[in-house]
């Protein structure tokens, strides 16, 4: 049996060789007395597990952000959205007025007509299917790597005027 003594002084000895472990590299590492050494406890493919996992948690951040409509920026409400896009839609089908008041992301208000809300029902889905493209493509960058340090390196983009 392999014995880790605490010192006193909070350092770490492996009882059987008499050395003082060196810091643990990362909270990944597990100490092998019997090495001697710290050891990477991961693999490659529980690395790519916990990485799709925060690119996935990346993409829902990144549906719900707000996204921009014939220059203004609307909430991605996807629920009042859709909802308010039938609507319109129901309404033009039928050659009927429509009209409703938008709350924009700064708290000012817009009138929309039918089309003006189909059209931001559209830029929602094009700002969905985005997000959806980029985690594809980040998710086919996590299937190739071949090393830790690549798959760290796999990263949510930054948007503009984030």
């Amino acid at each position: 049996m392999q014995t880790i003594i605490v010192n006193s002084d909070g350092t770490l000895t492996n009882e059987r060789t008499g050395k003082t472990l060196p810091p643990q590299p990362s909270e990944h590492h597990a100490y092998d007395a019997l090495a001697d050494m710290w050891i990477d406890a991961r693999t490659l493919d529980s690395v790519k597990v916990r990485t799709w996992e925060r690119i996935k948690a990346a993409r829902s951040v990144a549906e719900t952000a707000d996204f921009m409509c014939c220059g203004f920026v609307y909430q991605a409400d996807k629920d009042r959205i859709v909802g308010a896009t039938q609507l319109a839609l129901i309404a033009q089908a039928a050659d009927q007025p429509y009209s409703i008041d938008w709350t924009l992301s700064d708290n000012t208000h817009v009138t929309l007509d039918a089309s003006g809300m189909i059209a931001v029902g559209a830029a929602l889905g094009a700002h969905v299917t985005e997000a959806f493209a980029i985690a594809l493509r980040l998710r086919k960058q996590i299937a190739i790597a071949t090393s830790f340090d690549t798959l760290e390196a796999i990263v949510w983009p930054v948007q503009e005027g984030a």
